[in-house]
């Protein structure tokens, strides 16, 4: 006996049956896999909000507010405690690095709620030098620091634009990724429209675009 997978033999109704269809990579590549790490405070966050409308006091505090990943350097292993991570959500005894994964039918992670900072991770991979472009997904009344290899991207609030639902707002920058692996690191926190999100799109021409490889734990050292 033979079958030929029509619809009949499926028993699937007529005009059912169809291709598959793939979507290229016009739109660029999603970075997935993130490690996430917060929320960070200090004393004075207490008196904030998940959803302030004290807006330009917790800009002001937050701007000026250090705490010790700013530094984009990356140990899985590190714990941060004290009144850094102290605020107006329940009491936490210590912070860690954690995974995260962009949400369901969007290509941001889930970072927190309003008036608190949170530092975000990722790690793509090149073959050899590449100049690509890298779209910066954030989340209204979001602010953003980015770096690239540990090196500051000047990506100014205002540069964001809406570019669709669930208040999603982007900027680029066309960058030079460097043979091998490259870290791209994100401070952030939200005065507004939460829990907010943040997410990555790598963008260039097709051909560039195949042998990229994406990571959200640190490459292994010698993984070239």
């Amino acid at each position: 006996m033979e079958t030929y997978d029509e619809p009949s033999e499926a028993r699937l109704y007529p005009g059912s049956w169809a291709p598959l269809t793939f979507e290229g990579l016009e739109r660029g590549v999603v970075a997935q896999h993130w490690q996430l790490l917060g929320p960070f405070g200090g004393p004075g966050a207490e008196k904030f909000t998940r959803d302030p409308q004290n807006k330009k006091e917790v800009q002001k505090f937050y701007e000026s507010a250090t705490f010790p990943p700013d530094d984009a350097r990356v140990d899985l292993k590190a714990a941060y405690e004290g009144p850094q991570i102290k605020g107006y959500w329940p009491d936490q005894k210590r912070l860690m690095w954690k995974p995260a994964k962009a949400a369901d039918l969007d290509t941001r992670i889930i970072c927190g709620e309003g008036a608190q900072v949170n530092y975000g991770v990722t790690w793509v991979h090149v073959p050899e030098d590449k100049s690509l472009i890298l779209e910066f997904q954030g989340h209204r009344m979001t602010y953003l620091r980015w770096s690239l290899n540990g090196e500051a991207l000047e990506v100014p609030a205002k540069e964001y634009l809406e570019a669709g639902a669930k208040q999603l707002m982007t900027a680029s920058r066309p960058v030079l990724l460097k043979k091998g692996w490259n870290q791209i690191f994100f401070r952030s926190y939200n005065v507004g429209y939460v829990p907010y999100r943040v997410g990555l799109v790598v963008k260039g021409p097709a051909k560039d675009l195949w042998d990229l490889r994406f990571t959200g734990n640190p490459p292994e050292a010698g993984d070239n």
